[in-house]
């Protein structure tokens, strides 16, 4: 199977810093309009509007992922519902899901952490905790003056991240991302390599990392795509939540030798991942 990706892609991966397709080319993947219509691959894209991709691939019926397995996984509010029903169990923090026009829930528990269901802005440490219904209101204001005034508004109970580091925005969680392949983890990495080259409490122990690989099979068994990526944070007591799960071919990472890892395992031929204390395969 190809690797592929679209060239109208690299100038915003050039403006984020996104070092991937740059990765994808020196695997010798291949750009989606020099390939046969009925070419078999895996594609790497952005995620630009619910339709551009589904017009990307329309007549490509051998490309992978398909529009509706990255569908599944593109909302973390229907992420979280198909998680439900699909009765996986894994540990996450009690969160509502608010529409414009729905009052509030009579069970809201502050501080809460608010976000949409395409969006977190991560801004870090006490900057994103609201602790009130004037804080949530005005949050949920500011999130929908720029991602729209319809947008449902995601609020997760409010976890007391164990810190890594710190960055231009704050704290930096030990948050970690798990690469799943064909429903397996394959590999995981720091999820703040960006800003934070030497996070504090990496790598996980062998407990930590047997824990998060079977927290992400679970997962992994919910959705169709050959290609997710479910991030985990561990709390200051030392347990790890689920955060958020989405579709692998947009995911972004700095750690190259898991990223290259993972995109071999895709291809299907012989990976080998030379790890560190921030990145590794299972």
């Amino acid at each position: 199977m190809k690797l592929l990706y679209d060239p109208n892609d690299l100038p915003y991966a050039k403006k984020l810093r996104d070092e991937r397709f740059r990765w994808l080319i020196d695997m010798v993947a291949v750009e989606l309009s020099r390939t046969s219509l009925d070419e078999h691959g895996f594609m790497f894209a952005y995620q630009h509007g619910d339709d551009r991709y589904r017009r990307l691939v329309a007549d490509r019926p051998h490309v992978l992922d398909r529009p509706e397995q990255r569908d599944e996984l593109l909302c973390l509010d229907d992420v979280l519902q198909r998680l439900d029903d699909s009765a996986v169990d894994v540990p996450r923090p009690k969160t509502w899901v608010i529409g414009v026009d729905d009052a509030l829930p009579n069970d809201l528990e502050f501080p809460l952490f608010v976000r949409t269901p395409k969006s977190s802005w991560k801004r870090g440490g006490g900057q994103s905790k609201v602790r009130n219904v004037k804080e949530l209101n005005d949050e949920s204001d500011l999130l929908r003056r720029a991602f729209g005034w319809n947008t449902r508004i995601v609020a997760r109970k409010w976890i007391d991240v164990a810190i890594s580091g710190r960055f231009m925005f704050g704290d930096a969680p030990q948050e970690v991302r798990v690469w799943i392949v064909d429903q397996q983890p394959v590999a995981w990495s720091f999820h703040y390599l960006h800003v934070v080259p030497n996070p504090a409490g990496f790598p996980p122990s062998p407990d930590d990392l047997r824990l998060l690989s079977d927290l992400a099979t679970k997962i992994g068994s919910a959705f169709g795509s050959r290609l997710i990526a479910a991030d985990f944070v561990r709390d200051r007591q030392g347990t790890w939540w689920f955060l958020e799960a989405g579709p692998g071919s947009v995911a972004g990472t700095a750690h190259k030798a898991v990223f290259k890892y993972v995109a071999e395992r895709i291809r299907g031929g012989d990976a080998c991942c030379l790890g560190d204390a921030i990145g590794k395969a299972f």
